[in-house]
């Protein structure tokens, strides 16, 4: 099961007049691949979504795709802000977080999937991340 979640944005403010104007998504990686973890156990991962453009960047839906075993417990789009508040909205030149939980329910399991993320973003008006947990071996 994978559940996501996108919260807190942070990041600093300096440089913004190198930033090209419009909204740039820029994400830590392209995928997420966590191996060799128990099965029935939950293993965390988070991705980094920043926003490399002057103008806001605002965050249409979060879409999970998989065969099966992963949720996401946030409401799309919501965008969870270091002050609690939530928005679907990232300031320039500031980050926020997708966090993620992997749990494969049996021994040798792998359990694949994408986020697709969909914004206003100039370079990538949708943006999918490759996912993969496992395979998973038993537990001790």
């Amino acid at each position: 099961m994978l559940l996501a979640a996108v919260v807190s944005a942070c990041g600093g403010s300096s440089g913004s007049a190198d930033l090209p104007v419009k909204p740039q998504l820029v994400t830590d990686r392209d995928s997420i691949v966590d191996q060799a973890i128990y099965a029935g156990t939950t293993h965390n991962q988070t991705l980094q979504v920043t926003n490399k453009g002057q103008q806001d960047l605002t965050v249409s839906s979060l879409a999970l795709q998989t065969s099966g075993g992963w949720t996401m417990t946030n409401v799309s789009p919501a965008l969870y802000q270091a002050d609690g508040s939530q928005s679907p909205t990232v300031k320039s030149n500031k980050t926020a977080f997708v966090y993620m939980t992997c749990k494969p329910t049996t021994a040798g399991q792998t359990v694949t999937g994408t986020l697709t993320i969909t914004s206003n973003a100039e370079n990538a008006a949708t943006k999918t991340v490759n996912l993969s947990c496992g395979p998973a071996a038993a537990a001790p």
